[in-house]
């Protein structure tokens, strides 16, 4: 079995420490210099692309200069409240999306 990048196990390790309330919502993550020291990897890039991972998430906001902050925790597995609103979400996103290309269709006729 291929192992998984690094970057990948750095994020799945800060996601798992995000869960364990290690650092709160608002809390800021140590710098990327301190977390590359931590996971023993030598390029500023797998810290980044790590972060990167857990914002496209919605569970950091890196803010240049001022640091990266947590703005939610994981979901735990099988916490159904979560898909809940996420399905909740896309249905809203569906009737607007829907909506505007009702509009769009009706000023082609």
């Amino acid at each position: 079995m291929a192992k998984s990048p690094r970057y990948q196990e750095v994020a799945d390790d800060l996601r798992r420490r995000l869960a364990s309330g290690e650092w709160p919502v608002g809390a800021s993550l140590p710098g990327i210099s301190e977390l590359q020291e931590e996971y023993d990897v030598a390029g500023l890039n797998t810290i980044r692309q790590a972060q990167r991972l857990l914002a496209d998430e919605g569970l950091l906001n890196p803010i240049q200069g001022r640091g990266t902050f947590v703005m939610a925790l994981p979901a735990a597995p099988g916490d159904t409240a979560v898909l809940k609103q996420a399905l909740e979400e896309l249905q809203a996103t569906l009737t607007q999306t829907q909506a505007a290309l009702g509009r769009v269709l009706k000023h082609l006729d």
